[in-house]
């Protein structure tokens, strides 16, 4: 899984014209792969000299794993919302469709399929992208096994099975959105909701809801 929320405000100059590197590697990346993309072709993106753009990141590899430590902050930051009101599944239906919102963009969609692809082939970037879903999925089990100690999720569910389904569905979307960039995400949502149901069992209203 692959988190992209708006970066925040460059506080400097130098801040701005990072990010504006990273803008650009995730495009080089997302179109030519991890491995394709050169750092002529980042340079020819962010529209800079190789002299320039040096400055910031000495090699490629410096430039993959800043952008590993920006999916970490906004995986951080997009699982805040497993921590909001409502139920178990209103919680990861709104933390899912935010997810899909945000690979909407071409690059970041792109990019997300590249990760897998890395992933599978269990190379470094693989393996340091998924230092960082790892930390979503223990975000994710945390909440369900909470939920399910409070009585909300049926206590035959198996929480590592449901994370397993829950993260397929996920990742089978962003491929699908992938292929099919026109759709109507929005028409998606109470679809996501009743498949979330299946797979975790109508939740009951907790107590703090009820009030």
């Amino acid at each position: 899984m692959v988190f992209h929320l708006d970066d925040p405000e460059p506080v400097t100059a130098h801040d701005q014209r990072r990010l504006h590197v990273l803008a650009a590697a995730r495009a080089c990346f997302a179109r030519s792969g991890f491995h394709g993309a050169s750092m002529q072709q980042i340079c020819a993106e962010a529209q800079m000299s190789p002299g320039a753009l040096y400055r910031y990141f000495p090699a490629k590899d410096a430039i993959i794993e800043a952008i590993a430590e920006e999916e970490r902050g906004q995986a951080a930051a997009c699982m805040q919302g497993l921590s909001a009101g409502g139920s178990i599944v209103d919680r990861i239906t709104a933390v899912a469709m935010d997810y899909l919102r945000s690979t909407r963009d071409p690059a970041t969609g792109g990019l997300m399929v590249e990760i897998c692809s890395e992933s599978i082939r269990n190379t470094a970037v693989g393996k340091r992208f998924h230092e960082v879903e790892r930390e979503v999925r223990d975000a994710f089990r945390q909440s369900l096994v909470e939920a399910q100690t409070e009585g909300e999720i049926d206590a035959h569910v198996d929480v590592e099975t449901a994370l397993f389904v829950l993260f397929s569905l996920g990742d089978g979307l962003v491929m699908r959105l992938q292929i099919e960039p026109d759709f109507d995400l929005e028409l998606v949502e109470p679809y996501l909701r009743r498949s979330v149901v299946g797979v975790l069992g109508e939740p009951r209203r907790r107590a703090s809801d009820e009030k």
